[in-house]
């Protein structure tokens, strides 16, 4: 009964993970869709990852959950300066030959209450971890090619995945532009909108043909087509662990 419920829960889980009933026949991308974006890896423009600036950001991990590879945080922290060399080693071989471990697109998602006394299943919210240094090589990818790659112009108005941008942020510029116009007019229209699983609809096919404009090295291109390719997902309740399941 226990193994019915896990996999009931995670096949509800992996409908709110993808498109609407509009679009079921969109469910599951086809990674030769992304095939078209991957191009001629020029290795000799790679310019690799140093140890010091690995072992920089595995001292400064967050102590949150581990992913499917089992590896602890607190593992990666207090042996920073240990495993520097290795997980260095690992990130520029993946990088440079545009190439994700399958390891890393692998989820494992936790159902966690929304409210007190959840009943259904729409009263949990689903939590994805991947694993460490998944997280750890995107973090370098967008700080060191993605954010230098988008023209400033592009994200003046935005606040959020930004070092510079916050919510109070954007409420502060919000506050300012209503004011500035309640000087020259008596009221204000303001329209709010909310997508619903924004980022879980975003169409691959279409985020690739604008990354492609950018300038960006063909490892980079590459490594993110496998990224958003071949993954993956299982979920975990009561330290029940269900098969993994493509998404």
């Amino acid at each position: 009964m226990e193994v019915v419920r896990v996999s009931f829960c995670s096949s509800y889980i992996l409908c709110m993970m993808c498109y609407n009933n509009n679009n079921a026949s969109k469910d599951a991308y086809d990674s030769r869709e992304l095939d078209g974006f991957r191009c001629e890896a020029k290795s000799d423009c790679y310019q690799p990852l140093y140890n010091y600036e690995v072992e920089r950001i595995l001292s400064k991990i967050k102590l949150t959950a581990a992913g499917c590879d089992h590896i602890p945080a607190w593992l990666l922290r207090t042996c920073s300066y240990e495993l520097a060399d290795i997980v260095t080693a690992i990130l520029n071989c993946s990088i440079s030959t545009g190439k994700v471990p399958s390891y890393w697109l692998n989820a494992i998602v936790t159902p966690v209450p929304k409210i007190h006394k959840p009943v259904r299943f729409c009263d949990y919210r689903p939590i994805s971890v991947t694993p460490h240094i998944s997280r750890i090589a995107k973090k370098i990818i967008v700080r060191r090619w993605l954010q230098p790659a988008i023209p400033a112009e592009n994200i003046q108005d935005q606040y959020a995945y930004k070092n510079t941008g916050s919510t109070t942020a954007a409420l502060v510029h919000f506050v300012h532009h209503v004011t500035k116009m309640l000087e020259q007019n008596a009221y204000v229209r303001c329209l709010m909108i909310d997508f619903s699983k924004a980022f879980h609809s975003v169409d691959h096919v279409i985020l690739m043909s604008k990354l492609a404009q950018l300038n960006l090295p063909s490892f980079m291109v590459n490594w993110i087509c496998s990224f958003l390719a071949g993954r993956g997902q299982q979920c975990k309740v009561n330290c029940k662990l269900t098969l993994v399941v493509s998404i």
